[in-house]
């Protein structure tokens, strides 16, 4: 076998059996700090070489292919405006053809965190569900962390007004730079999110340039806050996304798959299943019943921080599984 050559453009790639321990740059894990104020108390050369340690990438080559592999990036232009910690956007990629001139692009919006501003990306990671194991596409994945608020809330205004094309562009591009090839193209473009990211990926797409091809969300429609005007404002999105996104079956399959915790989401999940249905009442009735095998509203009889982590790789393997709640 061809040895392994080693790339390097960054920070260092990381395993999944790592995924549960914070990132450690140069032995310190890196908490709350933006770019702007990464350890303040160091000197400007040794602040400014910590910075360029996570805005490095590298890549492993074996034959003819880039090795399946991550990263934890830090400083990401499209995110400057997020408050809260370094790194600041994970990658993570299965084994992609040196010769691929596309490939798909994942991007998952993590929920809300009880470590407030001080949460470290690897915590969202560890329950994301981004596995790639079963996936057969060459694949890039993106998890990006979101804006803190205040409390424990989240959400992720860089992602508006088309900054989710940028971020997508932005990773497959450093992913491209670090194996030393042209950036390919994108061709699917899946959208899924969990929790307090569900109703922040709505709004992304309502500005994208790419619209997502299939959009998974994990008990994260919670529906806007009433004092503030519709509580199910943005069902008019997802009913105009989930129009086009049809006229391009079955050339183009997509799919929408949405998994709820009634007490806690119920109402907008619903609103969306309704949608669904109005739409493929217009269809063959044949073509229907395949088209719902992909584009479905179910409840999961699963805890909520452990959906994501439970149908994610489930569904980036085939878009129409039936989930096996109990094995």
């Amino acid at each position: 076998m061809k040895k392994a050559t080693i790339i390097k453009m960054g920070i260092r790639r990381r395993f999944c059996k790592d995924i549960g321990a914070p990132p450690r740059l140069g032995g310190r894990q890196i908490r709350h700090q933006t770019k702007a104020s990464l350890s303040p108390d160091l000197p400007v050369g040794q602040r400014r070489g910590r910075e360029k340690q996570m805005e490095e990438l590298k890549v492993s080559i074996a034959g003819d292919s880039v090795m399946p592999g991550e990263a934890f990036l830090g400083a990401t232009p499209v995110l400057r405006s997020h408050a809260g910690s370094q790194p600041d956007l994970f990658l993570r990629w299965n084994a992609i053809p040196l010769a691929a001139t596309a490939i798909d692009a994942v991007v998952y919006l993590h929920g809300f965190s009880q470590q407030r501003d001080a949460m470290l990306l690897t915590e969202k990671v560890a329950g994301s569900g981004l596995d790639l194991a079963g996936r057969k596409r060459p694949t890039i994945v993106l998890l990006p962390r979101g804006n803190w608020l205040r409390y424990t809330w989240y959400d992720f205004p860089a992602l508006l007004a088309g900054g989710i094309d940028r971020l997508v562009d932005y990773g497959v591009e450093r992913f491209a730079r670090a194996a030393g090839r042209d950036t390919p193209a994108v061709d699917q473009f899946i959208l899924s999110a969990h929790s307090g990211g569900g109703m922040p990926a709505i709004d992304a797409i309502a500005g994208a340039r790419r619209a997502p091809d299939e959009f998974y969300v994990f008990d994260g429609l919670y529906g806007r806050d009433p004092a503030g005007g519709d509580p199910m404002g943005g069902v008019e999105i997802v009913d105009r996304w989930l129009g086009e996104r049809l006229k391009r079956e079955p050339g183009r399959p997509g799919a929408l798959r949405v998994v709820y915790i009634e007490q806690q989401t119920g109402p907008f999940s619903r609103k969306v299943g309704e949608l669904i249905s109005r739409h493929l009442a217009a269809v063959e009735p044949a073509v229907a019943e395949i088209y719902r095998r992909r584009y479905r509203v179910e409840v999961g009889p699963v805890q909520h921080s452990q959906i994501a982590r439970r149908c994610l790789p489930d569904l980036l393997a085939e878009a129409d599984v039936e989930f096996d709640w109990w094995r």
